[in-house]
């Protein structure tokens, strides 16, 4: 019995140090394996994409066990995934514990991937916020991937808000750290989007087949159709419809395959495009349609507002001039939206930066306010029997004071409203216009952003003076001036600046953008129907542009240029729009 009783003590022994053995030998193999799958799906997440979400959809359904760590990189993986498909609030709501996670690493991965879901939807704020913290902790983050998609992610953003200097600064920085494959094709990518928006041709042209050529070597997809869209982009700017337009159909399958819708609608717009200036507007129609039915959510979509432009287009070369106009004002209305989402984005990269800078002041600071809280503490105590009676003194001043300054500031209003606006159309009269524009430039040129000058002047406005009397010129003026009002973001600043001659300041706005609203208020000064005015005339206008790119940040210096390109329009026949060479 003894011996018996010995042999199921040791029994019992090895059986209690099985457990042990398991989790010491075993389980860490076994989650070894899950870092390695992970590590694996996080690699070929762009490249394989289809094969990237079912490992993910395997590992989540499994029953793995997984280490606190791994649950929150399975999750990271899952967001992105979400994201690519477009399910947004999802990924968001998966995303948002993960940006305060004790591991830096995955904190600062999902930040950096909320920016990507939050642009989509617009919540340019909280991007920002988020952009700002990457940025600050960019020096502390030293795991290789999430530096490298940090480093993409502050590149994209500079490149959204036309800081194109910053964006390809960081993105040297990111090649200059070996990164992977797949981030050698993004920095690729998104620094030849940045030469191409900032007109750096020759460095695009030296550049943009290595690139292509990288990405078909290391299997990236994705990242190769993008850089096809940036060549397209530049044989259509170098006037090669052809050549843009056999590109984009050689390639049209491949951006299909990567099942990213805003690269196919980039895809689809440019073929709209390029079909419409070689005169084959059936096609171009097909795709311009195509757009509108994948991307109609996108109201501030630049693809959205090309397309309308070639509906338009086509309809008006078609002669149906009913279907041109609702293609039209559908085109206008896309435009402005997309102008003030430039606006949006730039203000709400201010106001981060701003609360972000306020916010380590306060914290700087919040020491010594500390420290000095006692002693103001007890200086208040003293001060608040002689407050009171301070108080009640300055309550009957500050009633009679009250009257005096209401109407102090009524008559200042009044007299404000003469010495500024123009009577006539109720917009800046030149003086002001002049003030404010110099204000804008100032700020423009001390944070290095674009800015652009439109001038435009009605054409034989004295005719109509003439012939129909000053009323149906007055009435002319203030249709033009309320037509163009339409097109133009809150910031800019519109002004009367002579008779018939008006200016219009594009604080942060690019040449190209600045060309296609004179474009636009010109098309649609030329549609003013002049019936309302009791008589039948035709009103056009010549415009001229220019930007501080050209003409520097000196008010009388842009306003001489765009002047000169504004006489070149008139010379040229009138009824047109003409960019400033220099």
């Amino acid at each position: 019995m003894l011996v018996i009783f010995g042999d199921t003590r040791r029994y019992r022994r090895q059986i209690f140090w099985l457990p042990v053995f398991l989790f010491a030998f075993i389980l860490p193999t076994y989650l070894q394996a899950s870092v390695e799958q992970l590590t694996h799906l996080d690699k070929i997440k762009s490249s394989k994409f289809a094969e990237f979400s079912e490992g993910i959809d395997v590992l989540a359904k499994s029953g793995t066990h997984l280490s606190p760590f791994e649950a929150d990189y399975l999750q990271l993986l899952k967001a992105y995934k979400l994201s690519y498909l477009g399910d947004i609030d999802q990924a968001l709501l998966i995303l948002q514990p993960l940006t305060a996670n004790s591991d830096l690493a995955i904190s600062f991965r999902a930040k950096a991937l909320s920016i990507n879901s939050l642009i989509i939807i617009r919540r340019y704020l909280d991007a920002f916020l988020y952009f700002e913290q990457l940025i600050n902790q960019l020096p502390q983050v030293h795991q290789p991937i999430a530096r490298e998609h940090g480093l993409r992610v502050i590149a994209m953003m500079y490149t959204m808000i036309e800081r194109y200097d910053l964006s390809v600064s960081y993105l040297d920085q990111l090649i200059a750290e070996n990164p992977s494959e797949n981030s050698v094709c993004a920095a690729y990518q998104l620094r030849l989007e940045a030469w191409y928006s900032s007109d750096q041709t020759e460095l695009l042209k030296r550049e943009i087949d290595s690139g292509i050529q990288y990405c078909e070597d290391h299997n990236e997809p994705l990242w190769r159709q993008l850089i096809m869209v940036t060549k397209a982009k530049l044989l259509f700017k170098e006037g090669l419809y052809e050549q843009s337009k056999q590109l984009l159909l050689k390639e049209h399958k491949k951006a299909a395959d990567t099942k990213y819708l805003r690269l196919i609608t980039e895809f689809n717009y440019l073929l709209a495009e390029s079909f419409l200036m070689l005169g084959e507007l059936d096609k171009a129609k097909a795709y311009a349609n195509l757009v509108v039915a994948e991307a109609a959510s996108f109201k501030n979509y630049f693809p959205l507002v090309h397309s309308y432009q070639v509906l338009y287009r086509a309809a008006k070369q078609e002669k149906d001039y009913q279907q041109a106009l609702g293609y039209h004002e559908q085109y206008t209305a896309a435009f402005t939206a997309f102008m003030d989402d430039k606006s949006a984005q730039q203000m709400a990269y201010h106001t981060a930066h701003s609360e972000i800078l306020a916010q380590s002041q306060k914290i700087a600071l919040l020491d010594k306010d500390n420290q000095l809280l006692q002693y103001e503490q007890t200086t208040l105590k003293h001060q608040a029997t002689l407050n009171k009676l301070l108080i009640i003194g300055l309550a009957v001043l500050v009633l009679g004071f009250a009257v005096m300054a209401y109407r102090s500031f009524i008559a200042r209003q009044r007299f404000k409203a003469l010495a500024e606006y123009d009577d006539l159309t109720a917009i800046s009269n030149r003086y002001h216009f002049s003030t404010s524009a110099k204000g804008a430039l100032a700020l423009c040129e001390k944070g290095q952003l674009p800015a652009a000058l439109i001038v435009f002047d009605l054409d034989h406005f004295k005719q109509i003076n003439d012939q129909h009397g000053h009323a149906a010129g007055d009435w002319a003026l203030r249709q033009t001036v309320d037509t163009c009002r339409n097109f133009m973001r809150n910031n800019d600043v519109f002004g009367r600046i002579g008779g018939e001659e008006f200016a219009i300041l594009l604080p942060g706005c690019q040449s190209d953008k600045a060309h296609l609203l004179a474009e636009i208020c010109r098309d649609a000064i030329s549609n003013i129907d002049t019936a309302a005015s009791g008589y039948d005339f035709k009103l056009s206008a010549s415009f001229g542009v220019t930007s501080a790119e050209i003409s520097g940040y000196h008010l009388t210096k842009l306003i001489e240029d765009a002047d000169t390109a504004m006489y070149q329009a008139k010379q040229q026949g009138r009824n047109k729009v003409q960019f400033f060479q220099g």
